[in-house]
């Protein structure tokens, strides 16, 4: 009898491998035919690409990109503990410093950003946004998510976009890759920006993503 439920087991584990590693290169493959989304290899705070000169001067360079990608500060209310059994980690996306420029209130601001998440996740909830996962457990949804400034470094994006300490963001557990692109590409639309800063806990992996209409998001892929 322990030889049957030792090797159930060891059958469930293999499947569940195979079934992880299908949805992650599902997940891949739809970011990666996403037009709008362009992954930042190399995140220097300048935003420039590696310089063609010796290899300390590369080396250097390489060391202020891990320093800056390393500047998110996680809320552990989002990301913490409770959440560490959520199928999918989400992230952080940033919003220019522009942003801070538009005609509301700080807090009308964090109040908007907040209707937007909440909207999007209520999408989800109803099966509007995207697939359900391979696993059919429909574990994909928003656990937790905060709005702030949780961004300490700094980048300039392609249109000279710039994010830094007073950029506002909004971190997101329980989506995917693919799901946390697109509530960037609404965030981008709502508040008209070039670009926006996306940090995926997924995969450790960083984006910059253009602005899709929000009516175009909502949909099933």
């Amino acid at each position: 009898m322990s030889v049957i439920i030792f090797s159930k087991t060891l059958f469930e584990m293999k499947k569940h491998i195979i079934t992880e590693s299908l949805e992650k290169a599902l997940d891949s493959f739809v970011i990666w035919t996403m037009s709008g989304v362009r992954e930042v290899r190399h995140f220097h705070p300048s935003g420039l690409a590696m310089p063609n000169g010796s290899h300390i001067q590369r080396g250097g360079y390489l060391a202020e990109c891990r320093r800056n990608a390393e500047s998110f500060t996680l809320d552990d209310g989002v990301h913490g503990e409770q959440y560490r059994f959520l199928d999918y980690r989400g992230g952080v996306i940033v919003l220019p410093m522009d942003v801070n420029a538009v005609e509301l209130s700080r807090n009308a601001l964090m109040d908007k950003v907040k209707r937007i998440v909440m909207t999007y996740g209520n999408s989800l909830r109803k099966g509007r946004v995207v697939r359900k996962p391979l696993n059919g457990k429909g574990t994909e949804h928003i656990g937790a998510y905060s709005v702030g400034e949780s961004f300490t470094g700094k980048f300039i994006g392609d249109k000279g976009e710039v994010y830094g300490e007073k950029s506002l963001s909004v971190e997101v557990s329980g989506l995917s890759g693919r799901s946390l692109l697109r509530l960037a590409e609404m965030l981008a639309d709502v508040f008209m920006q070039e670009t926006v800063l996306v940090k995926d806990l997924n995969t450790g992996k960083i984006y910059l993503v253009k602005p899709i209409p929000s009516s175009e998001a909502v949909i099933t892929l």
